[in-house]
């Protein structure tokens, strides 16, 4: 009897649970391209992570198929255009990307574009929400212009609505599609100003307090960053001044302690996350030192006992390899991939770094005179040249003008992170590295003068005659 239960419980563990997804369609226009379905690991960095790869056949039609243990926002992306799904497992989904009408024309822009989905099942996730989104704006659009003229009119609107939506979703059985109810009013109605709309106390006791943190689901997340936008300066029970010396002397403890005196940041994992978000806005201030924001990012990625929020804080590190004026510029390979050559082992040079596309009339009408500058400041400063890795070989015109740039240069896929790492998405563009091998200027001056007849050469000839 033993021996017969023991088989029976081996047998139901190994009972495979299905959750695979199939994503299948055209992409006329992608011929042969790849497509890749990308996961966002969270969204405070909005980090991706690199789901699953398939081809693009000759006709134009593709399917991948991944393993999607429970509902998600999604990327997929086809070179320089991306489209957001959501998934749910064991699910087939038929889409159409829209035609791609500069198939030969490569671009570093990203394009967010739109996708069609058919045959949709009225219980699947999307089908959901882009009917309540679709209603809801819909009603938005149709009410707001009594917000001024008859407010009494538009409350009482308002409250329809939201009644109307407890009654037609009242047997869902979608967690995640009620939080995502339930945020998007958040977001869309309850941040409309209006008389008698919800006080801040009101919303932080409806949409946060005592409740878990959904960490993977969209609205909840984007409603919370509206919510607590620039919230260094609306930190309540303390000044923002003492916040601000806090974060700039590095001291977790000394800031955590702080935002706790707010009364809405008393749970410790919930006071940690809106710190990581505090810290991403500002970092694309000025307002607070750079090495602050990272240092204490990185304490809480080494020291946090939550985590969800360590997570994030090593994928906000990771985005933060980015050129950034006066920090350290992200390191580099110029030489081949058999022998790579390291722009930080260059000693005791300043970079004059050049972005290229030999297709580019704008960057060959530039040649000239950066030639010019190498002749005269060459020996002295390192001249890069980074271009376009073509899909289709360059004409030969095109490869005489990338020849006639005589100094270090390396070819980079169109896919290669360094792109978006030198956040560089047109052509030509410049940088300029100090001789420590950090960024002073991005985009730098080109060699030819701008509209205030301003060109890179002063600044070039400045650094060679520091020491005079």
């Amino acid at each position: 009897m033993k021996k017969t239960r023991l088989l029976f419980f081996l047998l139901i563990l190994q009972v495979p649970v299905f959750t695979q997804v199939i994503i299948q369609g055209s992409a006329i226009g992608y011929e042969k391209k790849k497509i890749a379905l990308y996961k966002i690991d969270d969204y405070i960095s909005n980090h991706e992570t690199l789901i699953k790869e398939g081809l693009i056949d000759e006709r134009g039609y593709f399917k991948i198929s991944a393993e999607i243990p429970s509902i998600e926002k999604y990327i997929i992306r086809v070179q320089n255009c991306y489209a957001y799904l959501y998934l749910q497992k064991n699910s087939t989904y038929t889409i159409e990307i829209p035609k791609n009408e500069d198939f030969n024309k490569v671009s570093l822009n990203k394009k967010e574009v739109e996708i069609t989905l058919f045959d949709l099942d009225s219980n699947d996730i999307n089908y959901k929400i882009l009917g309540f989104q679709a209603w809801m704006d819909s009603y938005l659009s149709n009410i707001y212009f009594s917000k001024e003229a008859d407010e009494n009119n538009f409350i009482k609107q308002i409250n329809a609505f939201k009644n109307e939506v407890e009654t037609v979703y009242a047997n869902d059985t979608s967690t995640f599609f009620i939080d995502f109810l339930k945020y998007s009013i958040g977001q869309n109605i309850e941040n409309l100003k209006f008389r008698g709309s919800s006080t801040n106390d009101d919303k932080n006791l409806f949409y946060f307090e005592g409740q878990d943190i959904l960490y993977k689901n969209d609205a909840y997340m984007e409603y919370l960053k509206s919510f607590y936008k620039k919230y260094l300066f609306q930190i309540k029970g303390v000044s923002s001044k003492d916040i601000y010396t806090a974060i700039v002397r590095g001291d977790l403890y000394l800031t955590d302690s702080l935002l706790k005196l707010d009364s809405y940041l008393k749970d410790d994992k919930f006071r940690e996350l809106v710190l990581l978000n505090l810290l991403r806005e500002e970092s694309y201030s000025s307002y607070i030192p750079k090495s602050s924001i990272l240092s204490l990012i990185q304490n809480i990625s080494l020291e946090s006992d939550f985590d969800e929020n360590v997570s994030i804080a090593k994928n906000l590190l990771a985005n933060y390899n980015f050129a950034s004026i006066g920090f350290r510029f992200p390191e580099i390979s110029i030489g081949d991939k058999e022998a790579p050559l390291y722009l930080s082992t260059i000693k005791g040079k300043y970079f004059y770094i050049h972005a290229f596309d030999p297709t580019s009339p704008k960057c060959i009408n530039e040649i000239a005179a950066l030639k010019k500058l190498y002749d005269k400041y060459g020996k002295q400063i390192e001249f890069i040249t980074i271009y376009l890795d073509p899909e289709r070989a360059y004409s030969k015109v095109e490869q005489r003008n990338l020849d006639a740039l005589n100094w270090r240069k390396r070819s980079y896929k169109v896919s290669d992170p360094i792109w978006e790492n030198l956040q560089i998405i047109s052509f030509p563009y410049y940088m300029l590295v100090d001789d420590s091998y950090y960024l002073l200027a991005s985009p730098a001056l080109s060699p030819i003068p701008n509209n205030n007849y301003q060109s890179i050469e002063k600044t070039l000839y400045d650094i060679i005659h520091r020491d005079d």
